[in-house]
């Protein structure tokens, strides 16, 4: 057999910080589709359902601008 070298190995997972950023991104843009599909609820379905996609994708426009923490110290 031949041995395989390092560029043919599988690529490393993805680091932790980056799993963390995607894992919030997406549930971001899930409670965005939520609240927007709520507050459109009383107007029909179709306008809950385009809130809701207008809302995931971008998440801003519903849950307003995301909060940076000052640094501790």
């Amino acid at each position: 057999m031949t041995e395989k070298k390092e560029s043919e190995e599988a690529p490393a997972a993805a680091s932790p910080p980056r799993r963390h950023r995607l894992r919030d991104e997406i549930r971001d843009r899930l409670k965005a589709a939520e609240v927007a599909a709520e507050e459109a609820a009383g107007y029909g379905w179709a306008t809950e359902a385009v809130e809701a996609a207008e809302a995931a994708a971008d998440p801003a426009h519903e849950l307003g601008p995301e909060e940076e923490t000052p640094p501790p110290g």
